[in-house]
Parts: structure tokens; C-alpha cells; sequence
């Protein structure tokens, strides 16, 4: 008699569980088109090239050109593809091949109260173009930096162990590293590098030692194309080898010692 209770009470459960199983099956695929319905739009694609693709929660979407994207979205493009983005502050993104950026949940559309932008650049590299906000409304962040700006035009590359280059074309950037170790960055057509361990390097030549097996028109793809969000051929891939007379525009050679900020 009680092994029949018993078995009796386990079929109850396994039917219960069968149903929540089934319940959750119906329900998600409502609650995820309801998180694409209802997150802040913030910006609008303006070029996609092959395989390109929006995370949001548990919802996966193919991106096309003139798709508006969202707060918390994650961009992804496959190895031959590009993507080109314009958030509705005019701040103005290109990811290359094999990239990842995350529209992290401060990225607001113009006309908000929360005047800052944070954007993660999880893998692969980037175009950056300041929009119309200040300067200190920005807050990019790598595996292994964090980036400020100052009317910006830079590149980043983020190496396979998660070390963080940044091209400069235009104006000043300032990397630190996860130890909260600071570098200012001034020189157009050179690179600060930023390694997991917390080094932050001077602007200095890429030459191929940098990341073995990593050529510079890999690691920065977009120099000497024009783009859609920034029509303007910016340095060659020669220059960024040779050395050569690349600083024309304001980027002068400077010394300025790393800097290291005091905790929190």
C-alpha cells in the first residue's frame, strides 16, 4: 500500500514537471521578442556587409542596413563581414571581421537624461568616431583597458590573449589598464598597447612582433579606406610599418610619463 502511494506520488511530480517544462517552452519565445520590443532604441546600422548578427537576452536577429540596434544589444560579425553604426548621439562605430560590441546598458538615444555612452569592445577591431556628446560622457572598455576620449577618431585591435591596441588618427585618447594604470595618447599613426597583466606601453611603430601571425592589415583593416561613417582615407598600412612622416596634423612626439591612479 505504500509502495503504491509512493509511486502514485512520484507520477504527480513527473507530471507537474512536464508541464512547467513545457510552459517555459511556450512562454520564452514571447518573452524574448517582448525584450527586442521594448529596449531603448539607440542608434541604426548604415552598412552591412555578410554575416551580422544582434543579441538581445535570448533572441538572436540578422542585422541589415538600416536596421535600427539596442540598449544592451550584442553585435557580432562573421569573418568576412562588416558592420557600420550610427548611435543617435552621431557617434559613429565600424566593426571588422570576427568582432564583438556590446551596446553596454548606458547607451542611451539622444534626448535622454543619462548623458553617458558606454560601449564594450569584447573582440576583434574597431573604427571610433566621438559623437556629439562631451568628452567625458564616454566610457569604452576592453578585455584589458579602458578608454577616454577627447574629439576622437581611433582604431582598436584586440589581440587573441586580450591585449588591447589603440591607433590613433585623430585628436587624444587616454588608456588605462585594469590596474588603473593611465597612459595619454597623442601621436597619430601610433599605437598604446594595454596587456591583461596591467602594463600600459608608449605609443610606439606596429610591426608584426606585436601579435605573431598578425599582419597590420589585419589588426587594423580600415586604414586607408573610406568608410560610410568616416569618408576619409586615414593614414596607409605602409606608413604604420616604415615609420615615415605620419604625425601631419597636430600629432606631435611626446614624453609624458604613465600615470597611476589611486584606488577607489
Amino acid at each position: 500500500m505504500v509502495g503504491a502511494r509512493v509511486f502514485g506520488f512520484a507520477r504527480r511530480l513527473r507530471l507537474r514537471c512536464v508541464s512547467c517544462v513545457l510552459t517555459l517552452l511556450l512562454v520564452a519565445p514571447a518573452w524574448a521578442a517582448e525584450t527586442l520590443a521594448t529596449a531603448p532604441e539607440v542608434g541604426s546600422t548604415v552598412l552591412i556587409k555578410e554575416k551580422v548578427t544582434g543579441k538581445l537576452g535570448t533572441e538572436v536577429r540578422l542585422l541589415k542596413t538600416g536596421f535600427r540596434v539596442h540598449r544592451n544589444e550584442l553585435l557580432q560579425t562573421g569573418p568576412q563581414a562588416q558592420a557600420e553604426v550610427k548611435l543617435d548621439d552621431n557617434t559613429k562605430l565600424a566593426l571588422g571581421p570576427d568582432a564583438e560590441l556590446l551596446l553596454d546598458e548606458y547607451a542611451v538615444a539622444s534626448g535622454s537624461d543619462t548623458k553617458s555612452i558606454s560601449l564594450k569592445f569584447l573582440k576583434g577591431t574597431f573604427r571610433f568616431l566621438t559623437g556629439s556628446n562631451s568628452s567625458e560622457s564616454y566610457k569604452i572598455e576592453t578585455p584589458s583597458a579602458t578608454i577616454g576620449v577627447r574629439g576622437t577618431v581611433f582604431d582598436v585591435y584586440i589581440g587573441p590573449d586580450g591585449d588591447t591596441f589603440v591607433l590613433l588618427h585623430k585628436g587624444e585618447v587616454e588608456v588605462c589598464s585594469q590596474a588603473r594604470t593611465c597612459r595619454p595618447h597623442r601621436q597619430i599613426g601610433r599605437v598604446v598597447r594595454a596587456t591583461l597583466p596591467g602594463i600600459v606601453s608608449e605609443p610606439m611603430q606596429w610591426t608584426p612582433a606585436l601579435v605573431p601571425g598578425i599582419g597590420v592589415a589585419q589588426a587594423f583593416p580600415f586604414v586607408g579606406k573610406r568608410l560610410v561613417i568616416d569618408p576619409v582615407k586615414r593614414l596607409t598600412p605602409g606608413a604604420l610599418l616604415d615609420g615615415g612622416k605620419i604625425f601631419k596634423g597636430g600629432g606631435k612626439g611626446i614624453d609624458i610619463p604613465v600615470k597611476k591612479l589611486l584606488p577607489f
